[in-house]
């Protein structure tokens, strides 16, 4: 652990800071870097000082086992911001590690509790559900959020 949290500090210390870099949760495996929050944590106070931008996925924060809409608040606690969000539904359930986006609807996150998310981040948002279904998921967040 405290080696792959030293590479990134490494790789933060090399970078060009012309171009924002933002870190993204992720989904699975139990010892990834940006899953549990706790990992989150230290992994931030690696980074933290290079100032990087934090990018929520919705299917990565519930998959990974952050609860909607909780995951904003639980995240915005470690690292101070939310920079993006990646907005999907999620195949897998609940802590499943399983990183499969869906529609919104058709996988295992209340359409509520995913738009409260998105809206409580209050930041940009990529929808990245799958075709055709995106279009639909667009309009989705267009009638709930806004444009």
């Amino acid at each position: 652990d405290a080696v792959g949290f030293d590479n990134w500090r490494k790789a933060f210390e090399g970078l060009d800071r012309a171009c924002p870099v933002l870190i993204e949760n992720t989904a699975g495996g139990n010892h990834a870097m940006a899953r549990h929050p706790e990992a989150l944590e230290r992994l931030w106070e690696a980074i933290g000082e290079y100032d990087p931008g934090f990018c929520v996925d919705t299917c990565h924060a519930w998959a990974g086992g952050m609860p909607l809409p909780e995951a904003v608040d639980i995240v915005r606690a470690i690292t101070g911001r939310i920079d993006l969000v990646h907005a999907n539904d999620s195949q897998g359930g609940f802590d499943s590690g399983r990183d499969r986006h869906a529609n919104f609807g058709d996988g295992t996150i209340a359409v509520d509790a995913l738009v409260e998310c998105i809206r409580a981040a209050d930041a940009s948002v990529i929808c990245e559900t799958p075709f055709p279904g995106i279009k639909v998921d667009i309009e989705l967040l267009r009638e709930r959020i806004g444009p």
